[in-house]
């Protein structure tokens, strides 16, 4: 259960980007990446999220593509994914580094589709990183940039900071849901249920704009 106020939270999970001349590209485009919908959507939901977990899946399976539909699509909602590999799931860092790494060349969501859709396939399995890679180029990415991003972890300091930030915000489960920064929700969530919760949102009084999450600073050059 999250412990922080939503206000604190979110101000944890948003934070203001440095200058961009102090950002190596590579990590402002994965970042990017993980952004779902319209820039001037009403609603911000921040999904925090672990490839391996079941019930990371069962949301994915039973609510995300109507989320997708009824409200990102249309313009309604901006989602945008945190990475939080638990402990416990062993391939949950290696499907967010492949996860990333597409993104890097705009497949994150792609790449995140495939990945829910056969975790029954791969989690638990040895050598998951060419099964990743097949997905990957069944995506069409720059195979040779997408093999240097995960062989050289260059979308590390994104996985490590997203998980850093949940973790001090309160965030011990996955799925957690952040909508507008002023509501959570835990668990595979029932699209009625998310509907009631964005409906609500967008017919309060519009609040300021929250910037994108900031990619962290690129770690320093050997």
């Amino acid at each position: 259960m999250v412990s922080m106020t939503w206000s604190k939270m979110t101000s944890a999970l948003d934070c203001p980007a440095s200058s961009p001349a102090n950002l190596d590209s590579l990590l402002e485009r994965a970042s990017r990446g993980r952004i779902h919908g319209a820039a001037d959507a009403r609603v911000t939901i921040v999904e925090i999220s672990d490839f391996q977990c079941p019930f990371c899946r069962q949301f994915f399976e039973s609510t995300y593509r109507q989320l997708d539909s009824a409200y990102v699509r249309t313009g309604k909602v901006k989602l945008v994914f945190y990475a939080f590999p638990l402990p416990g799931h062993r391939e949950a860092y290696p499907a967010a580094k492949a996860a990333m790494c597409a993104g890097v060349q705009g497949k994150f969501w792609g790449m995140h589709d495939r990945l829910f859709a056969t975790q029954r396939e791969w989690s638990g399995q040895d050598l998951v990183a060419p099964r990743f890679a097949g997905y990957a180029q069944a995506l069409g990415v720059d195979m040779a940039a997408y093999r240097d991003c995960v062989d050289n972890d260059r979308v590390a300091p994104i996985i490590l900071n997203d998980a850093m930030q949940a973790s001090g915000a309160g965030v011990n489960g996955t799925p957690t849901f952040i909508i507008n920064g002023s509501k959570a929700l835990n668990g595979a969530v029932p699209f009625e249920e998310m509907k009631r919760e964005i409906d609500a949102a967008l017919a309060a009084p519009a609040a300021p704009a929250t910037p994108p999450p900031a990619a962290p600073p690129a770690p320093p050059r050997p």
